[in-house]
Protein backbone atom coordinates (compact mmCIF):
# COMPACT_ATOMS: atom_id res chain seq x y z
CA UNK A 1 0.00 0.00 0.00
CA UNK A 2 1.23 3.49 -0.82
CA UNK A 3 2.35 5.66 2.04
CA UNK A 4 -0.15 8.40 2.78
CA UNK A 5 -0.18 11.64 4.71
CA UNK A 6 -3.26 13.37 6.03
CA UNK A 7 -3.72 16.98 4.88
CA UNK A 8 -6.43 19.58 5.18
CA UNK A 9 -7.78 21.28 2.06
CA UNK A 10 -10.45 23.89 1.48
CA UNK A 11 -13.01 23.37 -1.27
CA UNK A 12 -16.08 25.29 -2.33
CA UNK A 13 -19.06 23.66 -0.58
CA UNK A 14 -20.89 23.11 -3.88
CA UNK A 15 -17.91 21.27 -5.34
CA UNK A 16 -17.60 19.04 -2.29
CA UNK A 17 -21.31 18.18 -2.40
CA UNK A 18 -21.05 17.40 -6.10
CA UNK A 19 -18.12 15.05 -5.46
CA UNK A 20 -20.01 13.35 -2.63
CA UNK A 21 -22.89 12.70 -5.01
CA UNK A 22 -20.50 10.66 -7.20
CA UNK A 23 -18.44 8.88 -4.56
CA UNK A 24 -18.39 7.97 -0.91
CA UNK A 25 -14.57 8.25 -0.93
CA UNK A 26 -13.71 11.89 -1.58
CA UNK A 27 -10.08 11.32 -0.59
CA UNK A 28 -9.71 8.52 -3.13
CA UNK A 29 -11.52 10.59 -5.76
CA UNK A 30 -9.17 13.54 -5.26
CA UNK A 31 -6.15 11.22 -5.22
CA UNK A 32 -7.18 9.77 -8.58
CA UNK A 33 -7.64 13.25 -10.06
CA UNK A 34 -4.25 14.38 -8.73
CA UNK A 35 -2.55 11.25 -10.13
CA UNK A 36 -4.09 11.89 -13.56
CA UNK A 37 -2.93 15.52 -13.47
CA UNK A 38 0.58 14.44 -12.50
CA UNK A 39 0.73 11.89 -15.34
CA UNK A 40 -0.41 14.59 -17.81
CA UNK A 41 2.23 16.99 -16.48
CA UNK A 42 4.99 14.39 -16.83
CA UNK A 43 3.81 13.45 -20.32
CA UNK A 44 3.74 17.12 -21.35
CA UNK A 45 7.33 17.54 -20.10
CA UNK A 46 8.44 14.45 -22.04
CA UNK A 47 6.68 15.60 -25.22
CA UNK A 48 8.29 19.03 -24.88
CA UNK A 49 11.74 17.44 -24.47
CA UNK A 50 11.13 15.23 -27.50
CA UNK A 51 10.13 18.19 -29.65
CA UNK A 52 13.13 20.21 -28.49
CA UNK A 53 15.38 17.38 -29.67
CA UNK A 54 13.57 16.28 -32.85
CA UNK A 55 11.42 19.26 -33.82
CA UNK A 56 7.71 19.97 -33.60
CA UNK A 57 5.21 17.28 -34.46
CA UNK A 58 3.85 17.53 -37.98
CA UNK A 59 0.13 17.84 -38.72
CA UNK A 60 0.22 14.25 -39.99
CA UNK A 61 1.81 13.00 -36.76
CA UNK A 62 -0.78 14.87 -34.70
CA UNK A 63 -3.63 13.42 -36.80
CA UNK A 64 -2.23 9.90 -36.36
CA UNK A 65 -1.96 10.44 -32.60
CA UNK A 66 -5.59 11.63 -32.47
CA UNK A 67 -6.74 8.47 -34.24
CA UNK A 68 -4.70 6.29 -31.88
CA UNK A 69 -6.04 8.09 -28.80
CA UNK A 70 -9.64 8.69 -29.81
CA UNK A 71 -10.35 6.60 -32.88
CA UNK A 72 -11.45 8.09 -36.17
CA UNK A 73 -14.46 9.81 -34.57
CA UNK A 74 -12.00 11.96 -32.55
CA UNK A 75 -10.74 13.61 -35.73
CA UNK A 76 -13.51 16.20 -35.77
CA UNK A 77 -12.96 17.45 -32.22
CA UNK A 78 -11.07 20.63 -31.46
CA UNK A 79 -8.10 20.28 -29.15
Amino acid sequence: MARTKKVTITLPAELLESMKSHTDNVSGYLTELAERAERRRLLREELDRYQEEFGAFTAEEMAEAQVLLHGSEGMGRAA
